[in-house]
C-alpha cells in the first residue's frame, strides 16, 4: 500500500495534493485521507470502503492525448478514461485527469481527478 501512496505528492499547506477519487465526493489533500479511500476502515471517512477492496483484476488506460508537457517543462498532464475489471468481468469506467511533476528525481502526482464516466440515458 505504501508504494501506491508514495506516488502522490502531498505538498505543503500552500500547495497541497488535490485528489478527487472515483467513488467518493470527498477531495483528499493528505496521506491519511488518501489511504482511507484506497483501503477503507477509517472512522473519520465512514463512506470509504476501500477502492482496492473491489477485487479489481485489471485496469486499462485510454489516454486522450497525453501525457502532455506543461509550459516550463516542470510538469506533465494526462486526461482520458480507464476501465477497471473485477473478478467477475464487470467493467467500471471512469474519466481521469492527472498532473505529474518531478521532485527529487521522482515523478509524483500532484492532481488526480477521477469520476465515473457519464453514460447518456436513452431519452437524451
Amino acid at each position: 500500500m505504501d508504494q501506491l501512496l508514495d506516488l502522490y505528492d502531498y505538498g505543503t499547506s500552500d500547495r497541497p495534493l488535490n485528489f478527487k477519487p472515483t467513488l467518493s465526493d470527498v477531495i483528499r489533500h493528505d496521506r491519511v485521507s488518501t489511504r482511507s479511500y484506497f483501503v477503507g476502515g477509517n472512522p473519520i471517512y465512514p463512506h470509504d470502503h476501500g477502492f482496492l477492496n473491489h477485487g479489481w483484476k485489471q485496469v486499462n488506460f485510454q489516454s486522450a492525448v497525453g501525457p502532455l508537457p506543461n509550459p516550463g517543462g516542470l510538469s506533465f498532464s494526462d486526461m482520458g478514461q480507464y476501465s477497471f475489471v473485477d473478478g467477475s468481468g464487470v467493467i467500471t469506467r471512469a474519466d481521469y485527469t492527472f498532473v505529474y511533476h518531478k521532485r527529487d528525481g521522482l515523478v509524483l502526482i500532484s492532481l488526480h481527478h477521477s469520476s465515473l464516466t457519464w453514460v447518456p440515458s436513452e431519452d437524451t
